[in-house]
C-alpha cells in the first residue's frame, strides 16, 4: 500500500509539472472493439481491393445505443477534471464523412481505416477504450468494465485497468455506476498514462517510417546523388532529426527501408503536437533539395512512408 501511494504521488508530480510547462496531453474515448461486436455495431466493408475488413460504427452506437454517450462523456469528465485535454468523440463523427475514409489508401501496406482516420484528423496523445456491460439479479446491478489506453501514434497498449467489477448495487443510471466504479481505479490508471508521457518527454514520440523506392526506378536506394548513395542520406538524415538519434532499423534491401521505431519531438517551435507526416515532410524536402523527387503517405497519426521516384 505504501509503494502504491508513493507511485500515485510520483504520478501527480508528474502531472503537476507538464502542466506547469503547458504541455496538455490530450484524451480521446472510445467503445471498444469488443463493446461494438458485442452490442451490434460493426458490419464488414469490402474494400476497392477486395480485402473484407471489419469496421466499428461508432455513429450509429451513440445514436441507437442510450447508454453509449454518458458512459462516455462521464469518462470523459473524470480525465477532463483531472488535468486532462479531452477530444470529444461524437463531435469528431459529427465533422467527417467517415465511409468516404475506407479506400482512400493506394496500397495495402498504408491502408487507411475509419479509425485511423479519426485519429490523424483528432490528433489526440491517447486513444481510451472503453468496454463494459452489466449484469441484474432482482434490483440489483453488477457493473463489469474495462478501460484500456493506447498511443494514438503507435496503437501500443500504455495503461489498463484490467476487467473490474462494481458492485452489486441498487439500481442506478449507467453513468453513475460508471462514476462510481472508476473513482476506485482511476489515480492507478492515471500512474501509468504519466509514465508514458514522461517516457515520450525524455525519449520522444515513437512513430514506425516506411522508405520505398518506385519499381524500376533508377538503382533503387544503392543511386548515387552527390557522390553517396541514398541509403546514407537517409540514414544520415534520420540519426539528425530523431530525438538524440534514437530508432531502430528493422529491415533494408535495394528497394526498402523499414523503422519500426524511431524517436520524434513530441511539438514544434510554436507548441503543436507533432505528426509522422509532418516530420516525415523534412526527409521529402531535404531529397527534394537533391534533385530526388518523392512524396509522403500516412496511415493515422504514427505511421508514415516516403516513396521516392514519384
Amino acid at each position: 500500500m505504501k509503494r502504491l501511494s508513493i507511485t500515485l504521488c510520483m504520478a501527480m508530480f508528474a502531472i503537476a509539472s507538464l502542466f506547469a510547462q503547458a504541455v496538455q496531453p490530450s484524451l480521446m474515448v472510445f467503445p471498444s472493439r469488443a463493446w461494438c461486436h458485442q452490442n451490434g455495431f460493426e458490419k464488414t466493408v469490402t474494400k476497392a481491393n477486395g480485402k473484407e475488413v471489419k469496421i466499428q460504427e461508432y455513429d450509429k452506437a451513440f445514436i441507437e445505443n442510450k447508454d453509449l454517450g454518458p458512459a462516455v462523456r462521464t469518462i470523459g469528465k473524470m480525465m477532463q477534471d483531472r488535468g486532462f485535454q479531452l477530444v470529444d468523440l461524437e463531435s469528431q463523427l459529427a465533422s467527417q464523412d467517415l465511409e468516404n475514409a475506407l479506400d482512400n489508401a493506394g496500397d495495402d501496406d498504408m491502408e487507411v481505416s475509419a479509425y485511423d482516420k479519426l485519429l490523424e484528423t483528432a490528433g489526440p496523445d491517447i486513444a481510451m477504450h472503453i468496454n463494459y456491460y452489466t449484469e441484474e439479479q432482482g434490483p440489483r446491478v453488477t457493473l463489469f468494465y474495462d478501460l484500456t489506453a493506447f498511443d494514438a501514434y503507435t496503437n501500443k497498449q500504455v495503461a489498463s485497468t484490467g476487467l473490474v467489477s462494481y458492485g452489486p448495487v441498487m439500481s442506478a443510471p449507467l453513468q453513475s455506476l460508471i462514476q462510481s466504479a472508476l473513482l476506485s481505479s482511476i489515480d492507478a490508471f492515471n500512474a501509468q498514462l504519466m509514465q508514458h508521457f514522461m517516457d515520450m518527454q525524455s525519449k520522444g514520440r515513437e512513430i514506425s517510417v516506411r522508405v520505398n523506392v518506385v519499381s524500376g526506378w533508377e538503382d533503387g536506394l544503392e543511386t548515387e546523388v552527390d557522390g553517396r548513395e541514398l541509403t546514407e542520406i537517409i540514414e544520415e538524415w534520420m540519426t539528425n532529426n530523431c530525438v538524440a538519434g534514437r530508432m531502430h532499423q528493422k529491415t533494408s534491401s535495394e528497394t526498402s527501408m523499414y523503422y519500426d521505431s524511431a524517436r520524434i519531438p513530441l511539438y514544434n517551435e510554436k507548441g503543436r503536437a507533432v505528426q509522422a507526416k509532418q516530420w516525415l515532410q523534412g526527409l521529402r524536402k531535404h531529397l527534394k533539395g537533391l534533385g530526388v523527387n518523392s512524396k509522403v503517405k500516412t496511415r493515422g497519426l504514427g505511421q508514415a512512408q516516403i516513396i521516392i521516384g514519384e
